[in-house]
């Protein structure tokens, strides 16, 4: 059962950007989630051997990881396996919210983990209510490496090349922004595993391009190009946990440093043909087992769907062939697929049998997690057999490319000139004098860039209202790289551009940053503290008469947009005082079954806070519609415990008319800080970033003192 709900907030109304504890300097934390070392953590167990144990044994050992709570360390963001019961009132009140959650067992770590991968499985949107046959067998696996306190390792057979009709369904053979979208998926995974366990994840891909090329029309020259394209993008992306195996590694024959590209296409068909000698099963009959495995059934019928594409556009000289005839060559070249897959798997199984097995076809889920690549709309493709759309709004959708209509999008290239995606048409990109990029990031926002880096485009000359109809469309909006960022009377005069300035009790502009005050009357959003997420101006209210009622009521004065500049950054900012932001849109995009909309705007929250102030604020709507484009927005702030900060805190409570709902205060955490919902975004000197404060949550995470973070942030309306 998690613990209570007590949350924390500045005791100031003017709060800044608030944010779950990843990093709380001095202060003691549970002591799971953080980055765990030799030095800092230990293994204890009262049994001789933790891999042994049985279910039960399990459920009765004691066995934690402990580390260091003087240090500062990263907070969990617990894991949703199945929707949370609704708590026992009498154990809330019991918790006071100032000590940290007791440390984690193994097994308790390992059902956070299987709840992260829950979250990302193919199926778990219909059928999370279902048995899932295989999980204790994953379970164990998550556990091994838990007990060894390593990063768990997951693999996945995927990323072969792009399809054969270049012509209709794909826009060349490289990989394109399909292909980045999906590792920075695949990172977001690595990440929220992360995020409720110190080690983390590893996701290997093993390309099976090489297995099947040939079978296709694909040269081998073309599937390593691909492949040695991928490697080198997820590494110019970050994707730090994405790791390559190569076909010599499941034959024992890899040898150490960089292989050329003419010394692997030499040995290609050795290693093709080593693979499908040494695992294919003796006496394989591909007919018998498609008809009895249903894990092959669904595959081969995925494999002649697409191969009625793929194969579609046949060289001018090839011989016509009828319908039928057709139909039975993709039958015979899905065979083969699945004969050589067939040892493919194999070889995985025999070489790396411990790693956490995904794919990205829909199966049964006995021996392998199904997940989809990419956070799509509609129907599901993978990146290589199709094309990414972007609307204005951020939102993605897979197509042929033949079926993008010209009219409404355009065909968006990268940096060196090779098609990437389609973007939806819009004025918003339409920057006169200002030749720029748009580069929608993962999993929300925009940054907005010069194309040329020795371009000095002025703040000043930046059209705010476009700004502002992007932010609105997809948060946070980033200007990178422009001029006169820094200057006061700039940055305030581009704030009145936008649109009318929320003047605060302090002015219309306040610095945002450790004042090194530890008095608890001061403000959260003036120390190094990380803070609860929440939306600003919650606390910033003005007494109106309710017109059902006639009676007075308090009544939030909240901003529609907040707007700031970096002064300066941490010096590692992709790591200390992140500022986060949570999308409404993705929220109830990535909304679990059996979770609905409709439910959610039923339910109203009260917020009792413990500073000065004489009000309490209640029968808040959890959801409210956008006042511009009248989507369901998320108003929240989150529960935040006494032993997370030095000043005020908050208790937030679900109303409950006739049935205990408190357990929808854990839903609504996991989601808000899901890696699919949530941008974890680090300010760079002369940053300037417009967010909705109505579509979007936010926080801050916590940074070292004596780091000079400082923004400057500005409301307007």
């Amino acid at each position: 059962m998690s613990a209570p709900t007590v949350v924390v907030m500045a005791s100031d109304p003017s709060f800044e950007v608030g944010a779950q504890s990843l990093k709380v300097p001095e202060i003691s934390i549970n002591p799971i989630a953080s980055d765990l070392s030799d030095n800092d953590s230990v293994l204890r167990d009262d049994t001789d051997s933790m891999t042994s144990e049985s279910d039960s044994d399990r459920d009765t050992t004691e066995r934690h990881i402990k580390q260091d709570t003087c240090k500062e360390s990263t907070t969990p963001i617990s894991s949703m396996v199945q929707p949370t019961e609704p708590q026992q009132e009498d154990q809330e009140v019991a918790y006071d919210g100032k000590r940290p959650p007791a440390p984690k067992t193994i097994a308790e770590i390992s059902e956070d983990i299987m709840g992260v991968l829950a979250r990302y499985r193919l199926a778990h949107q219909n059928d999370i209510n279902k048995p899932w046959a295989a999980r204790s067998m994953f379970r164990d696996q998550v556990e091994r490496f838990v007990t060894r306190q390593e990063p768990v390792r997951l693999t996945l057979p995927a990323f072969p090349f792009k399809s054969p009709n270049k012509t209709t369904k794909v826009l060349g053979t490289l990989p394109d922004k399909g292909e980045e979208v999906a590792l920075s998926h695949l990172q977001g995974l690595c990440s929220a595993i992360k995020d409720v366990y110190g080690h983390g994840a590893d996701v290997y891909i093993v390309s099976d391009g090489l297995m099947y090329n040939d079978i296709l029309g694909i040269s081998d020259a073309e599937a390593w190009r691909y492949g040695q394209a991928l490697a080198k993008m997820a590494n110019d992306c970050g994707c730090r946990n994405i790791k390559f195996l190569r076909l010599p590694m499941l034959l024992g024959e890899d040898t150490d440093g960089p292989t050329t590209e003419e010394e692997y296409l030499k040995d290609v068909h050795h290693f093709r043909d080593s693979i499908i000698e040494r695992y294919l099963p003796p006496g394989f009959d591909v007919e018998t087992h498609i008809k009895k495995d249903s894990d092959s059934t669904l595959t081969y019928r995925g494999y002649i769907k697409f191969l009625e594409t793929d194969l579609a556009e046949r060289p001018a000289d090839a011989e016509p062939k009828s319908k039928s005839q057709l139909k039975r060559t993709y039958e015979e070249i899905a065979k083969k697929m699945i004969v050589r897959g067939k040892a493919f798997a194999a070889s995985i199984a025999q070489n790396i049998p411990e790693y956490v097995r995904l794919s990205i076809h829909a199966s049964t889920e006995t021996t392998k997690l199904s997940m989809s690549l990419l956070p799509q709309l509609g129907r599901a493709f993978t990146p290589w057999h199709s094309s990414l759309v972007r609307a204005v709004d951020g939102s993605i959708t897979m197509s042929h490319a033949r079926d993008v209509p010209a009219l409404t999008h355009e065909l968006i290239f990268d940096k060196d000139g090779h098609p990437s995606y389609f973007r939806e048409r819009s004025p918003l990109f339409s920057w006169p004098g200002m030749d720029v990029e748009f580069n929608y990031i993962y999993p929300t926002g925009i940054i907005i860039t010069p194309r040329d880096p020795s371009s000095k485009y002025s703040l000043r000359n930046v059209q705010m209202q476009k700004v502002r109809a992007l932010s609105e469309a997809c948060s946070p909006v980033i200007l990178r790289n422009f001029t006169d960022t820094t200057d006061a009377h700039i940055f305030e005069s581009k704030a009145h551009d936008a649109g009318t300035v929320a003047p605060w009790t302090f002015g219309i502009r306040q610095a945002v940053k450790d004042a090194g005050s530890d008095s608890p009357k001061a403000s959260t959003v003036t120390s190094n503290e990380a803070m609860p997420m929440h939306y600003d101006g919650m606390f910033f209210t003005k007494k109106e008469l309710d017109p059902a009622t006639g009676e007075e009521k308090l009544v939030s004065k909240v901003p529609r947009f907040q707007y700031f500049t970096s002064i300066t950054s941490c010096p590692d900012p992709d790591k200390d005082g992140l500022t986060l932001f949570a999308s409404s849109q993705l929220f109830l995009q990535h909304l679990p079954s059996p979770y609905t909309l409709q439910e959610l705007q039923s339910l109203t929250w009260d917020c009792k806070h413990s500073s000065n102030w004489s009000n309490h604020m209640t029968n808040l709507p959890l959801i409210t519609p956008h006042p511009s484009t009248k989507k369901p927005c998320l108003r929240w702030h989150e529960p935040w415990y006494k032993w997370q900060t030095k000043f005020a805190t908050n208790e937030i409570r679900i109303n409950d008319g006739e049935e205990g709902k408190q357990h929808y205060k854990d839903l609504i955490r996991e989601m808000l800080y899901d890696r699919r919902v949530c941008l974890y975004f680090g300010f760079r000197q002369g940053d300037i970033l417009v967010a909705d404060n109505i579509s979007m949550l936010h926080t801050r995470t916590a940074f070292p003192k004596g780091t000079g973070r400082e923004l400057w942030r500005i409301h307007f309306n």
